[in-house]
């Protein structure tokens, strides 16, 4: 059926607007289905926002590949690609796989006179390494820039900002855990209030625990499974913000093995079809990955100014994810206030930024 529909369609042609056509085809590998896919999407969104390319969209590529039996790989030759490539009506190809912690890439550029092919090995072990991974991927293609980023600074410490910190009310409800309720536990398809108790969580649950050093603590406690697979989250009640201000977070956590990646969520109010208020999520500030801390409270302090390019950002929520390795882990002290002017607008690059963990997780 694959070269029936080839003969109907003429050789590689330039995509909308003369700009060169661009097919990147289904990871394999042995990674998680949901990183690879989110490697693919990447891809296309990233090319496509350069605006010099044509670039083949994600269900396109799916009814391309419908027939093949198992996903291309970095294993698949330039002769395996080019009658898809034919049929994508494509100039450029990318395939390839995310195995072993890697993401390996094959680029096949039929524009050149000898059909150039190259090949890209990059770390891709956590999915907030796919970001350079996918960019230098990218930058093997001819015409793509490098990309850039903005400067990020992480704390902006003026005089104002201190006065402001130490003047200002903490927003975000229970930050010292001295009680229960007003953070929710997930975990896969759970939510729950998180509870006091007097001892550690079972495996896979969060709690505040009686008496972890000056006070109450909130305690992760990841067995492998959870671990390795969608991690496990303490998410705060929301609050109100107001907007063009510039906001601090800081708090005090404890690991002995899992990773962190803490954000904070930004929202929207608007009218479901019954007229109900939601909210939806438009901003997203992820923080460096933490790693663990040997047994050792650890302080981090950042600076974010939640916005987005068309939607008032109204509400606030902090996302407390841990995952990569079993373990326990505490938080403390958690703090928002507000510091003064935004310091950046319309450059962060939470604006419009993609989900960082399984969507199952969120």
């Amino acid at each position: 059926m694959l070269t029936a529909i080839v003969l109907l369609l003429c050789s590689c042609a330039l995509g909308a607007e003369g700009k060169p056509r661009v097919a990147i085809f289904p990871l394999g590998g042995d990674g998680a289905e949901q990183l690879r896919e989110r490697a693919a999407f990447s891809l296309r969104t990233k090319l496509d926002r350069t605006g010099k390319f044509d670039v083949v969209d994600g269900p396109r590529m799916q009814e391309i590949t419908a027939e093949d039996a198992a996903p291309l790989s970095f294993a698949n030759k330039p002769d395996d690609i080019r009658e898809r490539a034919k049929v994508a009506e494509a100039e450029i190809a990318l395939w390839g796989e995310i195995s072993g912690g890697e993401l390996r890439m094959k680029l096949l550029d039929l524009r050149s006179p000898d059909a150039r092919t190259s090949e890209i090995i990059r770390p891709a072990k956590l999915a907030t390494d796919l970001r350079f991974a996918v960019e230098e991927v990218l930058q093997e293609i001819v015409g793509v820039a490098a990309f850039e980023h903005p400067v990020e600074q992480v704390v902006w410490e003026d005089d104002l900002s201190k006065t402001l910190w130490q003047g200002n009310a903490n927003l975000v409800a229970n930050g010292d855990f001295s009680k229960a309720g007003a953070w929710t536990g997930l975990y896969r398809s759970e939510m729950y209030s998180v509870a006091v108790a007097e001892a550690n969580p079972a495996p896979d649950k969060v709690a505040i625990v009686k008496g972890m050093g000056e006070g109450n603590a909130m305690v992760l406690n990841l067995a492998r499974e959870c671990a390795e697979s969608n991690g496990l989250a303490a998410l705060s009640d929301a609050f109100a913000i107001v907007p063009g201000t510039r906001y601090r977070l800081q708090f005090r956590y404890k690991s002995d093995g899992p990773v962190l990646h803490i954000f904070v969520k930004g929202y929207t109010q608007y009218p479901s079809p019954t007229g109900k208020m939601i909210g939806r999520e438009i901003y997203r500030r992820q923080l460096p990955v933490l790693p663990a801390t040997g047994g050792q409270w650890v302080t981090i302090t950042d600076d974010f100014n939640p916005q987005h390019i068309a939607l008032p950002v109204q509400n606030l929520r902090v996302d407390l994810y841990a995952y990569l390795q079993p373990g326990l882990v505490m938080f403390d002290d958690v703090v928002v206030k507000a510091v003064g002017g935004q310091t950046r607008t319309g450059k962060d690059k939470a604006i419009k930024a993609a989900a960082t963990r399984p969507a199952s997780a969120r």
